[in-house]
């Protein structure tokens, strides 16, 4: 059986050796440019080289991220920076752009492709459409469960990588436009905001509600350290731990952790694991969740979105005149720890600690001690954030190279001949020789346990003898030194080769660019939520009606039989065979798809691309032949630039943008605490969520218990300088008035654009 891979992150060279050293499999960074994290420290050029040296002699892998949308002015710098990834012998790159990845294909066949998470693919047909693209393995959407995850596997023969460790996204990523509309800081693009970590309340028909849970859509972070057992039989390759921005102690603590556990498995031992969850938990943790992946419905705590660290006292007073806080531990105190005070959200390091009145550097358990701090605090617990005694024990770990690889040596020795010595790591050898000749003995030999014993010496090289053979004539001399010394250079030999080994031998091939056609004569494709909605539209001329796959699409086709069949962003595998299996689908003959499942099912259809496919460059536009609506974050420069055929693309032009859609209802939550599906709650009234800025966030629920927030401004975009004929209209809980004065604009021609933006909250979005 092949062990399962364990994959670590990190941001710097620091937590890159913290992972090799402490056990990790593979492990995955980003450059300066082109990452979805663009805010961790990230690998330049030079630190790269190391890295792969570093792995490739330890036998780590080093996968790239280059996971976010490109836009057609990148692709150049971006080609470029893979020539150097492929040159150094990087051995995957992990990617959200179809348009990438088609690129990549076609110009280095031979270099190993990763479909990120960011392309949101959570089911068995898109696995499959990436299978046919090429890719050697897909990492799963986080929402995908245990059991859907095995059906999966089951269907697909390229490799499954699966998140078990760390920060969890509320929304299914790469669908997530909330940093993006609200600050034009995109996701996509790597620079997340993260405004799901912010305070929000909860409005239900237009009443705010208390904030007892004022970090309503800031999840948990994951730990599947108990189900390391579930995941290796189900069949996943590889077990991703999240947390590139995250200081090496804590990629040192994961490692350590679920190198440990899975390590357990595979030798049938039950070691506890009580220690290396304690060391995690004081590196960074949020409270911790199992994840849609087994079934936890406390996905959201709610009450706070940093770091949580440990419960380590209680707050039993404050002197005013001292500015100090009277706490009663817990647990031990060390100078140099950081605290927070939970009711206050505020904290420290603790540079001076009192016991009795006088200065200690070190409390303990049942203590009560005084720290200074200027703000009054009355009371509540007291958490450790930062713990200087694990951090130093992580560190003792990691900054010593102690990992070793298994090697086998063949010493061969005879009276005349230089003596030789071959070193065998997995399908590598190397050999080298003495300086001298090997002598026949004047007064003592040198024996074989001599010869042994100086080979053995490996010290502090990446190497551990696992099988030793020695050839040699009866009586021989070899000085001690040349042994010590053959035993160096043909360790050092070895070292060279693995770290320089190479992956890559195809030769780059030629990119063959998009081709620009004009857009022709266009249409209107106008989206609907409700049979209210399309009796509605279906009175105007000349457009084309999108009704989604929901309850009552029957009803719907019976309204308007030549309606386009709207299919949603998220489909698990049931969906997909569902729709097939409807009495619907045999009658229509176009689908709406948003996402690579869809699109692969559905291919004895016309389809339509939605927006949940991220067409954001030229390439990823010319990569599907049909109608597609471009990316909701393209300029109009990047637009009226692109080098397609312009005529089967599309904007939107109007519409409540999907800044989020979740498995996770903050609706539910608030009102039970956790994660209850199909509570019906929603189901006669209207929720939202309002901000810090009093901003308000539409929540639909659909049929499937999903969350939908909308952003708080609807797009508009009515400039007759962009050069795309085909417009997209999307309408989910607009009143009928609305609907007619979007209508009336874009379809009659009739409305004056002023009195538009005095009855609705616009906004031109990227355009």
């Amino acid at each position: 059986m092949k062990k399962i891979e364990l994959l670590a992150p990190a941001g710097d060279r620091e937590s890159f050796k913290a992972a090799v050293y402490c056990g990790a499999d593979a492990i995955y960074i980003g450059g300066e440019s082109y990452s979805a994290r663009a805010y961790a420290h990230n690998f330049n050029k030079e630190d790269m080289r190391w890295a792969v040296s570093l792995a490739h002699t330890y036998g780590v892998k080093v996968y790239v991220t280059i996971n976010t949308l490109y836009k057609d002015n990148e692709f150049d710098d971006i080609l470029s920076y893979i020539d150097f990834l492929y040159d150094i012998q990087i051995d995957a790159l992990i990617i959200q752009d179809i348009g990438l990845l088609s690129v990549i294909s076609q110009i280095y066949p031979d270099f190993e492709l990763h479909i990120s998470t960011q392309a949101s693919v959570m089911n068995a047909q898109g696995v499959n459409y990436f299978e046919k693209l090429g890719a050697k393995r897909l990492v799963l959407a986080r929402e995908n469960s245990i059991e859907e995850i095995k059906e999966i596997i089951t269907k697909t023969n390229i490799e499954i990588e699966v998140f078990i460790h760390g920060a969890l996204c509320i929304c299914y990523s790469g669908q997530c436009l909330m940093s993006s509309m609200i600050g034009k800081r995109s996701g996509n693009r790597g620079s997340c905001a993260q405004p799901c970590r912010l305070k929000y309340r909860l409005m239900k028909d237009n009443e705010i509600l208390d904030d007892k849970y004022p970090f309503l859509l800031s999840p948990r972070d994951l730990m599947s350290i108990d189900h390391i057992d579930k995941l290796i039989e189900a069949g996943v390759h590889s077990l991703k731990i999240e947390g590139r921005m995250k200081r090496p102690e804590y990629v040192a603590s994961t490692v350590l952790a679920y190198r440990k556990a899975i390590d357990n498995y595979y030798n049938k031992q039950n070691s506890s694991l009580k220690e290396e969850i304690q060391d995690m938990t004081s590196m960074f943790n949020r409270y911790y969740t199992n994840g849609y992946l087994f079934h936890d419905k406390n996905i959201v705590d709610g009450d706070y979105s940093g770091n949580k660290g440990v419960v380590i006292g209680e707050v039993i007073g404050y002197q005013k005149k001292l500015k100090r806080v009277k706490i009663k531990l817990i647990d031990d105190l060390y100078q140099g720890d950081s605290i927070v005070f939970e009711t206050i959200d505020k904290g420290r390091p603790i540079n001076k600690i009192y016991k009795d009145d006088k200065l200690v550097n070190h409390a303990k358990k049942h203590d009560i001690i005084e720290v200074e701090f200027d703000t009054f605090v009355k009371n509540g617990q007291v958490r450790k954030t930062v713990d200087t005694k694990v951090i130093k024990k992580l560190q003792n770990i990691y900054q010593k190279p102690h990992r070793k690889q298994p090697i086998k040596m063949i010493f061969t020795a005879h009276i005349n001949h230089p003596a030789t010595l071959t070193i065998t790591l997995n399908d590598i050898s190397v050999t080298c020789q003495t300086s001298c000749l090997v002598e026949t003995p004047i007064k003592t030999s040198t024996d074989k346990e001599r010869i042994a014993v100086q080979l053995s010496k490996l010290g502090q090289t990446p190497f551990d003898l696992k099988e030793l053979k020695i050839i040699s004539d009866d009586q021989v001399s070899i000085p001690i030194k040349e042994i010590n010394n053959l035993r160096r250079i043909t360790c050092q030999k070895l070292e060279n080769q693995l770290a320089k080994q190479q992956i890559h031998h195809l030769k780059k091939q030629d990119y063959i660019h998009p081709i620009r056609q004009l857009s022709s004569k266009g249409k209107t494709y106008v989206h609907v939520s409700t049979l209210e909605q399309l009796k509605l539209v279906s009175k105007y001329n000349d457009i084309e009606i999108i009704y989604p796959y929901q309850s009552d699409t029957l009803e719907a086709f019976r309204i308007y039989p030549n309606m386009i069949l709207g299919t949603s962003k998220i489909l698990k595998t049931k969906d997909i065979e569902n729709i097939k299996n409807s009495k619907i689908y045999q009658f229509v003959n176009c689908i709406f798809v948003n996402n690579y499942g869809a699109y692969e099912a559905f291919h004895n259809k016309e389809k339509i691309l939605g927006t949940g496919m991220n067409i954001y460059n030229s390439s990823s536009a010319s990569h599907y032949p049909g109608m597609k609506i471009l990316s909701i974050e393209m300029s109009l420069n990047d637009i009226n630039h692109l080098h397609t055929d312009l005529s089967k693309c599309m904007i939107q032009v109007y519409g409540k943008i999907e800044n989020m859609v979740s498995e996770y209802c903050p609706i539910s939550h608030y009102y039970f605490g956790y994660l209850k599906k199909n509570c019906q709650i929603c189901r006669n009234h209207s929720f939202s969520l309002i901000d810090r800025k009093g901003e308000k966030f539409d929540i639909i629920t659909d049929e499937n218990c999903r969350m939908h927030l909308l952003n708080c401004r609807s797009i508009f975009y009515n400039q007759p300088s962009i050069q795309i004929n085909n417009h997209y209209i999307h309408f989910t809980n607009e009143s009928s008035e609305e609907i007619t004065i979007i209508m009336d604009y874009f379809i009659k021609k009739n409305q004056d654009v002023s009195e538009i933006k005095k009855q609705l909250s616009l906004t031109h979005g990227y355009y």
